[in-house]
């Protein structure tokens, strides 16, 4: 009997190994997709996508560089299915959280309207991107001459775009004097320094010439100013408070702690019966930053506590999410006003050489894999978030806890301006 079992367990133990080789997965799981055309209305090919995603509610498209024109495609034809053929009915975009909701809210519905609020409130980076321009100018506005409107919105706690600087700080005067927080505004922050300092605030990205404070003092009268006049208010207000007060103090982590809560916000409060798409970076969705470990200074400027982790932590919409990463295998790449650069080479043993060589575009679904192995932790290589590879030596990383599932792009190829 004792012989018997010993040979049924080495039998078995050979096909649990096999079954959860990562590599072996994803060499005989990539599922082809056929194009990124964005003006293909034939998503066929799309369906292992939306099969993966499932009935989740929030659906994260990343990218490895602000300039990667494929990407940008990919994104698009993405949009245009999980819109007209999954129900997702808000594309959120890592741009100016008040001027892509109040100033949203008040934008006529009409083309030129949509496409001119849309250029002057979400980065340039985007907007200014030949890729993109079918997405803002076309798509977008071509939505509302339909029964179901695809609505903007923006959870960046970087609120300084075109309707932040002209409006946000008289639209605050109001709240103050109505909640009775403009007499508590004393001493170096009284009333009209603070109003002076915010406004510097929200004009930097646009007006930097206008700036009346240096920002040393700007970020003295404002984190005085709104320590007399923050209540813990949950109303919208008190989140743009909230928002004018990490984005006073911007760093890495304070940025996407409050993308994380202005993403809550929209899910919970503004669109809590919507299908939300998110429009990010590759770094800002990464799920699993709080289990990385490394004190490498390369570390340190590649990944930080993430918006993605933050959310994704929140019992709600932990299984309510899936997180597309985006990952290259070769090419080149830049953002507008950056020189192209040449993508390093993947490593011989990373993912990128898993994928089949006939494979121009692919997609790769960890969720799958995690739920049928008990979410392997067995780290492996991969270009992500950006489009670098972090060697072993600087962290060991399960990248399929990372993310959900991986749209493969082979050729990179960096944005051009549009006119």
């Amino acid at each position: 009997m004792k012989h018997f079992f010993f040979n049924a367990l080495f039998c078995i133990l050979p096909a649990i190994t096999y079954a959860q080789d990562i590599q072996e997965y994803v060499n005989k799981n990539t599922a082809r997709i056929s194009n990124i055309d964005t003006l293909s209305s034939d998503y066929s090919d799309l369906e292992s996508i939306g099969a993966a995603i499932g009935n989740a509610r929030i659906v994260m498209l990343g990218e490895q560089d602000h300039g990667d024109a494929p990407t940008f495609l990919a994104k698009t034809r993405l949009i245009k299915y999980l819109h007209e053929k999954k129900g997702f009915n808000v594309l959120a975009f890592e741009s100016d959280f008040y001027g892509l909701n109040t100033g949203w809210e008040k934008t006529p519905k009409v083309k030129d309207s949509i496409y001119n609020h849309l250029k002057g409130n979400i980065f340039s980076i985007w907007t200014s991107s030949d890729a993109c321009n079918y997405l803002f100018k076309e798509y977008i506005p071509g939505t509302f001459q339909t029964s179901h409107p695809l609505a903007i919105s923006g959870f960046d706690s970087q609120v300084s775009l075109a309707y932040s600087s002209v409006n946000l700080k008289n639209d605050l005067i109001p709240y103050l004097d109505t909640h009775h927080l403009k007499e508590k505004l004393t001493g170096d922050s009284s009333h009209e320094k603070f109003l002076i300092a915010l406004q510097d605030l929200v004009s930097q990205l646009r007006k930097p010439d206008a700036l009346r404070l240096k920002a040393e003092e700007r970020r003295t009268i404002l984190n005085n100013g709104f320590a007399l006049i923050k209540d813990n208010d949950s109303s919208y207000w008190g989140t743009i408070i909230n928002n004018l007060i990490d984005y006073n103090n911007n760093t890495i982590e304070t940025r996407d702690k409050r993308m994380a809560l202005n993403l809550k916000y929209l899910a919970n409060e503004k669109y809590r019966n919507e299908k939300i798409i998110v429009w990010a970076a590759n770094g800002h969705i990464l799920r699993y930053t709080d289990q990385m470990k490394s004190d490498k200074e390369i570390f340190k400027r590649s990944i930080s506590r993430s918006m993605g982790t933050d959310f994704t932590n929140d019992p709600q919409f932990t299984n309510d999410t899936y997180v597309l990463g985006f990952a290259s295998y070769e090419g080149t790449a830049g953002r507008l006003r950056m020189q192209p650069y040449t993508l390093a080479a993947p490593e011989k043993k990373g993912f990128e050489n898993w994928i089949p060589e006939d494979v121009k575009f692919g997609f790769i679904d960890f969720k799958k894999y995690n739920q049928e192995f008990n979410a392997p932790t067995k780290p492996f290589l991969m270009k992500a978030p950006g489009h670098y590879t972090i060697p072993y030596s600087v962290a060991k990383i399960p990248w399929n806890l990372v993310y959900d599932g991986i749209f493969f792009i082979r050729e990179m190829y960096p944005v051009k301006r549009i006119n």
